[in-house]
């Protein structure tokens, strides 16, 4: 049985992202929270706007090319990385108790090391979301949603990072 959908769900928990770079530096489990609202003009179609903070430390590792290439951790720095996101979201299946759904979001990614670590470093960057979630309903109007993704972002000299993220939190509609 189809349940009706409700035209406005708002989303806040707990977050975590697994960054990756693609010389495989810079590696880091960052915690934090995720935040979204999506409208639903149609059944199956809605709009999403998402917010996210991450907080936690890095590990860099630094190429230094001169008369012989050495490689250093430089490591542990603090690190902090807010997202503001927004694009498509669609409900591929909905029940009385489960719901999921698509999403494909674009945007940027703020990223902050401290200058108390080592040299300050704040960019503004693009970024993006592929993901989806997967809900269940525990009271009217209440949902527990699981919402893995693949979360992109490509901070320092053009490097593309891929991150697993994973949020878990409520959803009220």
């Amino acid at each position: 049985q189809q349940a009706a959908a409700q035209p406005i769900e708002i989303f806040g928990g707990y977050a975590v992202a697994r960054t990756k770079s693609e010389n495989e530096s810079n590696r880091a489990t960052l915690n934090g929270w995720n935040t979204s609202i999506t409208a639903y003009p149609t059944y199956r179609v809605g709009i999403t706007a998402d917010f996210a903070g991450y907080y936690g430390t890095a590990n860099p590792v630094v190429t230094v090319d001169g008369n012989s290439p050495s490689t250093t951790i430089v490591g542990p720095v603090s690190v902090r990385q807010y997202s503001f996101m927004a694009g498509p979201q669609f409900r591929v299946l909905r029940k009385e108790r489960f719901e999921t759904s698509f999403k494909a979001l674009f945007g940027g990614a703020r990223g902050h090391v401290p200058a108390s670590t080592h040299n300050a470093s704040d960019e503004t960057t693009f970024a993006a979301l592929f993901g989806s979630n997967f809900d269940v309903n525990v009271g009217r109007g209440v949902a527990l949603r699981f919402s893995p993704g693949l979360y992109l972002t490509q901070f320092g000299s053009g490097q593309t990072q891929k991150s697993f993220r994973f949020a878990m939190g409520l959803v009220f509609r």
